[in-house]
């Protein structure tokens, strides 16, 4: 054999062993390069995959909070793995269920000890929790509720009824399975039709309830001091009974509590009977002024400008005998023993329309608190009531006659500067236009109701 030959065979033998050497499988279980999984979809130690595709703790989260997964089949991982080793749909959890650094993600995507989701936080098909359980990272849910923030979601019980409204910042739900801050589902009532909540715990153990179900025709009730037909008297109009007539009552009686005419419509309160409620409430309107006497006046001083706004609360006490009408609260039963009616001590009484008295403070020809003029009124106020109790409101003026909005000045001889009022907010009725005048052509007074509380005592 010469060298030429020689050196071919040497060539030839060693491209035998360099294919023989290329050719063997890499060991079972490793990672190829690039991230695509091994033989059987295992995923390497500590859920990553191999070079270039490592993935995100416990095998590709795709989205935080709530240890829910994305939908999947069966919640395994794809055979092979998808590219850069992500666990495909289905295997993936998310932050709350993920593995921690060092497990292993077992076939099914259920974790096993050493990332460790608790009883309860396991995920079944399409990534939803079983029937409330918690998951232990991120925060709890329990039975019937729904978290806010992470914990994961449950598939049954924390569902709150149609148009259920969060009552709290933090996730709580007013409908039977209400969530506090944290997570922590409690019992706080239901949410009514129409997405208003009806009952929820907040600060202290008050519970907060629906307006609309505890007092459902004083909210938004428009109050209007209806002129009768009739010619007017200077600015006033007639204000005679709603069942008829065409003379006042009683016009000549010595007793006060029984002169002229007397306008009542009741608002019943439900809740539970003998459980104590209280009414948080806004009025704006425009009405005449009235003097009373012997209960308490909430503002002692006449606002800085009696023209735009002013504060007519006043509590217990009766009317100062005279011409000017008034705007009263009845609360049957009383609560408690302060602020009744000194007329019938079985009742709570108030008073929209007050002016400070006494000392009557002088006003053009009268005084503020029966100044022949009607001012625009704007506040807040509060009073307790029991559960099934009524509320009475009573329009009482003497004479019959009332003071149309005509605004200022006092005894003005002609109705020019009627007087409106913003109600921004306000659940003022959608016919309601300002200034407000009936078919007739008055301008009668008015006082709008917007219940904006009502809590539990």
């Amino acid at each position: 054999m010469n060298r030429s030959t020689l050196n071919i065979l040497c060539v030839a033998s060693f491209a035998l062993v360099a294919a023989s050497c290329s050719s063997g499988g890499g060991s079972p279980g490793t990672t190829p390069v690039a991230g695509q999984s091994s033989p059987a979809g295992n995923t390497s130690v500590a859920g990553t995959s191999g070079a270039g595709g490592a993935t995100s703790v416990g095998g590709a989260t795709v989205q935080d909070t709530g240890g829910s997964t994305v939908s999947n089949s069966a919640g395994s991982t794809e055979t092979g793995g998808t590219p850069g080793g992500t666990a495909s749909a289905g295997g993936v959890t998310t932050e709350g269920g993920t593995t921690t650094a060092g497990g292993t993600t077992t076939a099914g995507g259920v974790t096993t000890e050493g990332g460790t989701t608790k009883t309860g936080g396991t995920t079944s098909a399409g990534g939803v929790t079983t029937a409330g359980g918690s998951t232990t990272a991120g925060g709890t849910t329990t039975a019937g509720g729904t978290t806010a923030k992470t914990g994961g979601t449950t598939s049954s019980g924390g569902v709150t009824t149609a148009g259920g409204t969060t009552a709290k910042t933090g996730g709580t739900t007013s409908s039977g399975g209400a969530t506090t801050a944290g997570g922590t589902t409690s019992s706080a009532g239901a949410t009514s039709s129409g997405g208003a909540t009806t009952s929820s715990s907040s600060a202290g153990g008050v519970t907060a309830l629906d307006p609309n179900t505890i007092v459902p025709t004083l909210n938004g009730y428009m109050w209007i001091g209806t002129c009768s037909d009739g010619p007017l008297t200077g600015l006033d109009c007639n204000l005679l009974p709603l069942t008829g007539g065409t003379a006042c009552p009683n016009a000549t009686s010595t007793d006060f509590t029984k002169q002229g005419t007397f306008r009542s419509v009741t608002h019943n309160v439900t809740g539970t009977a003998g459980k104590q409620y209280t009414l948080n409430f806004e009025v704006r309107g425009i009405l005449g002024t009235k003097c009373y006497s012997g209960g308490t006046m909430r503002t002692t001083t006449l606002s800085a400008n009696p023209e735009t706004n002013n504060d007519g609360w006043y509590t217990g006490g009766q009317p100062v005998p005279s011409k000017w009408n008034t705007y009263e609260i009845h609360v049957k039963p009383a609560v408690g023993t302060t602020n009744l009616n000194p007329l019938d001590n079985t009742e709570n009484v108030y008073y929209l329309n007050a002016f400070p008295y006494p000392p009557a403070i002088t006003y053009g020809q009268d005084t503020y608190c029966e100044a022949h003029e009607t001012f625009p009124f704007k506040y807040t106020a509060s009073f307790p009531v029991m559960g099934t109790s009524v509320i009475t409101l009573t329009l009482h003026d003497s004479n019959c006659l009332a003071q149309m909005n005509c605004g200022g000045p006092d005894r003005q001889t002609t109705c020019a500067s009627p007087r409106t009022m913003d109600l921004t907010g306000m659940p003022a009725p959608a016919t309601f236009t300002q200034p407000y005048k009936q078919s007739n052509g008055d301008y009668p007074q008015w006082v709008l109701f917007n219940v904006t509380k009502v809590t539990s005592p």
